[in-house]
């Protein structure tokens, strides 16, 4: 006898299991930080911020990194190649927090988010990286945006 309802099997017939429900798309961990969308090529901070960041690197760091920022006996350099190649890939945020956490060498942790900011806009400025119109922010969120890049 036929079956009444299309699309049902007759009693005893083995109907094919349904197909899983496909796995919801993962989702990126808390703690991953998104892709840098800009790089130091792009005039990140402004002249005026390299004055106040030349002021403070010079009380602040020249010390040990010396006048010339070309590190001492156990200061790296801060600008040319060693310097590049220790930073590039990495962001404009992570530089300040490096600085803002291990400096100065003899009380890390002193300097404020502003000084450290500065002082890496100084750096950027004495590595050729342009000024552009606007200060660097201290938003740690948004310096991490910026890539340290070695060519344009």
């Amino acid at each position: 006898m036929p079956a009444l309802f299309l699309g049902l099997a007759p009693l005893g017939a083995q109907t094919p299991a349904p197909a899983p429900a496909a796995a919801p798309a993962a989702a990126s961990p808390p703690s991953a930080k998104p892709a840098a969308t800009r790089s130091v090529w792009d005039g990140v901070y402004s002249k005026e911020q390299v004055g106040r960041g030349q002021k403070a690197y010079n009380s602040l760091c020249a010390r040990c990194h010396g006048d010339n920022l070309l590190g001492g006996e156990e200061a790296t350099p801060l600008v040319g190649k060693e310097f590049l190649d220790n930073w590039k890939g990495k962001s404009v945020g992570s530089l300040i927090e490096e600085t803002r956490k291990k400096m100065p060498s003899d009380g890390p942790g002193k300097l404020t988010r502003q000084q450290c900011t500065d002082v890496t806009v100084f750096l950027l400025n004495a590595n050729g990286f342009p000024a552009g119109g606007a200060d660097l922010a201290t938003d740690l969120e948004v310096t991490n945006q910026i890539l340290i890049k070695e060519k344009k």
